[in-house]
């Protein structure tokens, strides 16, 4: 497989578009339109906060039925916590963009990001739904990943392609994220888009496997958001299609993999605030839940965060996140590494110069791996530092 220009409609069959409709200020892009020009089945993984937006209830039903053919996405407004006039202003949307389409109402799937509790200025959003039909094309796919940001600096696309049975395949895809990132599902919002044939059950399999392994295990800063969605859409205009359990399903699973992983990086690097990645692992914990508290623990610590904004070498923070976490363990017997280089061991900080250790964290990607030796099982996070930036961004995010 290589990577490839395209993002979202990179596999066959697929088009975009992206403008403004006045939700953000200053003009910005804020709608955005991704559809199959083929019948496509979908799979879809949601947020688990109890807290959720009205395009993810409606989206969750719909999704169950997998079949779709586009997805609708809004930015600068989460149309959360907007009662039932959130329910319908999304009903409504939706509506719309399937009458210009051509398309049923439920083949329309629905996706917001922004301000929690505030309404979605439905006036203004009709107005530009002709607009945005209309310039659907595969060639408009950075129009559409640019207008789903939020605070995001950059736009985030990914594509790869490969060839299997002599028929050339592709899985692109799209994400918008910097805050509020703690998936605890999926993440942000992000769809992905393949132009290789399969069922429901396989598509669905292989996205939540993607999931987990990938936009599960990054976090910028500990919140989960009452709107995360990631849609996977497969159309087979490729040609191809692919049964569960073989080579083929493997390689796409693989490809779709790739990039959510490249799609969850750039989040982490492009977080709120952000001049550090930090990957932490933890090895040894008594069982899978337990290293997945640990990791989450150490990762989600403000104190480690601006320990590493810093470069400021109290790694006794690590430990003491560690140990504030639900996984049991020897303190004697837990060892902490920074950059591969041990720096907690027997229950002690072991003596380093302090330059050397400033100079550990000073890297723009810090290692830091935590051995409990309780057990087997293990776990892993991407994560990033907390700095003023982030304070600032978040403080005047509403007003």
């Amino acid at each position: 497989m290589r990577q490839v220009s395209g993002g979202v409609t990179a596999a066959k069959g697929f088009v975009a578009s992206g403008t403004s409709a006045g939700i953000k200020r200053g003009r910005k892009p804020d709608v955005a339109l991704v559809v199959s020009e083929w019948p496509a089945i979908v799979a879809g993984v949601f947020t688990r906060n109890r807290v959720q937006a009205a395009p993810v209830r409606i989206s969750k039903d719909r999704v169950r039925k997998a079949k779709a053919r586009a997805v609708f996405l809004t930015s600068g407004c989460a149309n959360c916590l907007t009662g039932v006039q959130g329910w319908q202003d999304a009903r409504l949307l939706g509506r719309v963009v399937a009458r210009h389409l051509g398309f049923p109402e439920d083949e329309v799937l629905l996706a917001s990001t922004g301000v929690i509790g505030r309404r979605l200025p439905v006036p203004r959003i009709l107005r530009v739904i002709p607009q945005l039909v209309q310039r659907l094309d595969r060639a408009h796919h950075r129009a559409a990943a640019q207008a789903i940001l939020t605070t995001d600096l950059k736009p985030k696309e990914v594509a790869l392609q490969t060839t299997i049975q002599g028929r050339r395949c592709h899985v692109g895809g799209m994400a918008k994220g910097a805050g509020m990132i703690a998936p605890s599902m999926a993440t942000l919002l992000s769809v992905i888009t393949t132009d290789v044939g399969m069922s429901p059950s396989v598509l669905q399999a292989m996205l939540r496997e993607a999931v987990a392994q990938t936009f599960n295990r990054i976090s910028v800063d500990g919140d989960r958001s009452t709107n995360d969605t990631v849609f996977a859409l497969a159309n087979g205009a490729s040609g191809l299609s692919v049964k569960a359990m073989t080579r083929d399903a493997k390689i796409i699973s693989e490809m779709l993999h790739q990039v959510c992983k490249e799609l969850a990086q750039r989040i982490v690097e492009d977080g709120e605030g952000v001049s550090r990645l930090m990957d932490v692992q933890v090895l040894g914990a008594r069982s899978q839940r337990e290293a997945e508290a640990c990791v989450r623990q150490v990762a989600g610590s403000s104190l480690v965060k601006t320990m590493l904004a810093g470069a400021d070498p109290n790694v006794g923070r690590i430990a003491a996140a560690a140990g504030a976490s639900a996984a049991r363990f020897d303190p004697s017997q837990m060892e902490v590494f920074i950059g591969g280089r041990r720096v907690i061991a027997q229950d002690r900080v072991l003596p380093l110069d302090k330059a050397v250790a400033k100079r550990l964290l000073a890297p723009s990607r810090v290692a830091v791996r935590i051995d409990l030796h309780a057990g087997t099982f293990q776990a892993h996070l991407l994560t990033c530092d907390l700095t003023e930036d982030y304070v600032k961004i978040n403080a005047g995010y509403a007003t």
